[in-house]
Formats: C-alpha cells, sequence, structure tokens
C-alpha cells in the first residue's frame, strides 16, 4: 500500500491536538467504542459523526497517521465531539485505560504478519485476545475484518478453538450481499473492494 512518509515532529503535533487523549477516563454509563489500528481515520471519524451519543478512540503506533486523521478532522465544518485518539502500542493500553471500559472494539485490516515466526504479533493471537477480554465490558463485541485470506482462516481458526469465546458471525464475502455503499469504510476497504478483493469479517465475544 506504500511506504509511510514521516511527518517531522508529529509526535508534538498529535500530542497538541484537541483530539489526543490526554486524561484517563472514568467509567461511566456511556457507551465506549475503540479502533486498534486507526490508520488516517477515515472509519473512526466518520463513526464519530454519525453515531454522537458513543464515544470513540482511535489507536495507532504511528503519530503520522493519525496527524492525517486531525488534519481531515480540522477540515470539518462541525467537529465531533465523541472523539479522542491515541499514538501508543496496543500493548501499553492499559496505562491510558481502565479495564472492561470498552463495548466495542474494532480490528479493521491489521497487518497480517504473514511468516510464523512473527504469529504472536497478529492482532487475533492468544497474546491479543487475552488483552480484548481485559478490555471488554461484560457483552462486549469485537469486529474483526481483513482482505487477507491467511489471517482470515487463521483468526477464524483460533478464535474457534477457544471454549471463552462465541463467534456471533463471519464471512469471507462480506460485500456479498452487503451494499459498501451503505456501510462506512476504511480506506484500505475501499482499496479492496475497488481490486475485487473479498472482505472477510469475524465478529464475536467473551462468553
Amino acid at each position: 500500500m506504500g511506504r509511510l512518509r514521516k511527518i517531522k515532529n508529529d509526535i508534538d503535533l498529535v500530542k497538541n491536538s484537541d483530539y489526543y487523549l490526554k486524561t484517563i477516563p472514568v467509567p461511566n454509563n456511556e457507551l465506549n467504542y475503540l479502533e486498534i489500528g486507526m490508520g488516517k481515520g477515515n472509519f473512526i471519524i466518520n463513526m464519530a459523526v454519525n453515531n454522537p451519543e458513543i464515544n470513540f478512540y482511535g489507536l495507532d503506533k504511528f503519530p503520522t497517521v493519525i496527524f492525517k486523521a486531525i488534519k481531515k478532522l480540522n477540515k470539518l465544518e462541525n467537529k465531533p465531539k465523541n472523539l479522542k485518539f491515541l499514538a501508543i502500542d496496543v500493548s501499553d493500553i492499559f496505562e491510558y485505560f481502565p479495564k472492561n471500559f470498552f463495548h466495542k472494539i474494532f480490528l479493521n485490516f491489521s497487518d497480517p504478519w504473514p511468516k510464523k515466526r512473527h504469529e504472536k504479533r497478529r492482532l487475533t493471537s492468544d497474546t491479543y485476545l487475552k488483552l480484548y477480554k481485559d478490555l471488554l465490558t461484560k457483552d462486549g463485541i469485537i469486529q474483526f475484518k481483513t482482505d487477507n485470506d491467511g489471517l482470515y482462516a487463521y483468526s477464524l481458526e483460533n478464535i474457534q478453538a477457544k471454549k471463552d469465546i462465541e463467534i456471533i458471525e463471519f464471512t469471507n464475502n462480506l460485500y456479498a450481499k452487503l451494499n459498501p455503499e451503505d456501510c462506512i469504510l476504511t480506506e484500505y476497504e475501499k482499496k479492496f473492494i475497488g481490486m475485487d478483493i473479498p472482505i472477510k469479517l469475524i465478529s464475536f465475544k467473551f462468553k
């Protein structure tokens, strides 16, 4: 998809934004959704704009892509007030959020890490599944989407093997029945659909 060109002083630019999370949120009665690996923010920005009653948090370890998302937000006439970003690795997330805080987690087009030796880096590996379980509220949902056949097969097999996980839905061709124009898409998703690459989905929760 092309190499990311780093913006000078990107972390400072991001942290100085009103959209950067500066205080640890307190659990409340509101809905809190998280996107891990938000990229340039097309998905989470549009989700926030269209769902003002939900708090959205976008996480990415690359400050440059978060800065690009902030630039998009600054161009909007009606800027969402229910959106915050963090430039961290997901493994450090409990330094910024309490346990059992999120009602839904989105894993959109994560790096497939295809080599066997990199299995632990996949966001659907056992290490991350345990982390999500601690992040989610009771009956909280994870929605995973990918274009990658190998990552989809690995994820489905790994999730199905877990006795404490219930799969809500899975498909290897999400838009065979859905119209993409009726959905909020990521940048990658739009490109893959244009290339006629089927989008795979797994939606699941912990028992």
